[in-house]
């Protein structure tokens, strides 16, 4: 009897153990059960470079979850025929999933209800919910005219912005092998971000079978199309129409507030004040 409990006792323990090596990190991913992956093994041996998060973290074996989706929407709903789809193809593909890691989504496409709180923090320029949900909306209008430069309309969205969606436009256009890609702000057309990328240094091949060996070098490519594109564009968007500031400014006392605003310029002053005005209080209803 004795053996029989300590058996018991050795199996409950070695399956709680089990369970807790199954465990899932706090940390939200960008993989998802939802998205046919499984969860990943957390243990304290766990080699986090092994899965590939965003654009960057991919490789020749296996894309981010986001990308793939992406790419199997697009061989799929493409109005091209696969035998016509051209490198440039997917590099636009490809650069529009990490416009979304960026921020940016597809102008007038609604936001998903989980993404549409008050709690929506003012700092972060990555929501995995926008990649996961925008990742099959891809616009394929720019895909449909081979003699026109690909134009996808794009907009940043924050709560805190001083007038409505933050509009731009990514333009981009051909030369030889080289992808000429712009970031054209709407309101401003004086305000331009540019890169050029090498179409086939990035994209050898196309194979809608096999899809990572469609491309190579993703995180220099990624890093790249962030430095000189979407950060530069993220910060220039931040700091005409988005106020910012020190989250504890929000605590200090009226009259620091006022002999920190006498130091500062018009438009810092007016983002400032922005920020810390009080929101209405929110007045539930009960019901009976």
């Amino acid at each position: 009897m004795e053996c029989d409990s300590n058996e018991e006792t050795s199996g409950s323990l070695n399956k709680m153990n089990e369970d807790l090596q199954r465990s899932r990190s706090p940390l939200e991913t960008v993989t998802e059960e939802a998205e046919g992956a499984p969860p990943f093994l957390v243990t304290p041996k766990t080699d986090w470079e092994s899965y590939p998060l965003l654009v960057e973290d991919s490789s020749r074996v296996r894309l981010a979850p986001t990308l793939d989706c992406t790419l199997r929407y697009f061989f799929t709903h493409c109005p091209k025929d696969v035998s016509e789809i051209s490198r440039s193809d997917l590099m636009i593909v490809l650069i529009y999933v990490i416009a979304l890691e960026s921020g940016l989504i597809p102008k007038g496409v609604p936001m998903p209800a989980a993404c549409l709180t008050e709690k929506y923090h003012s700092y972060r320029a990555f929501d995995k919910r926008l990649v996961k949900h925008f990742a099959t909306r891809l616009p394929l209008d720019c895909f449909r005219n081979r003699a026109s430069p690909y134009r996808l309309e794009m907009e940043l969205v924050h709560q805190k912005a001083v007038r409505d969606n933050i509009d731009v436009s990514l333009v981009a256009y051909c030369s030889v092998d080289l992808l000429v890609v712009n970031l054209l702000w709407s309101a401003n057309l004086t305000v331009c971000f540019s890169t050029v990328v090498p179409v086939s240094f990035y994209v050898p091949a196309i194979n809608a079978n096999r899809l990572p060996f469609c491309f190579q070098h993703l995180s220099r490519l990624s890093v790249k199309m962030k430095d000189e594109l979407f950060v530069p564009f993220r910060s220039f968007a931040y700091s005409k129409y988005i106020p910012v500031i020190c989250p504890s400014m929000a605590g200090l006392p009226q009259e620091v507030v006022k002999h920190i605003t006498r130091c500062l310029d018009f438009r810092t002053r007016r983002n400032l004040l922005e920020v810390l005005k009080p929101s209405p209080p929110v007045i539930q209803k009960r019901t009976n």
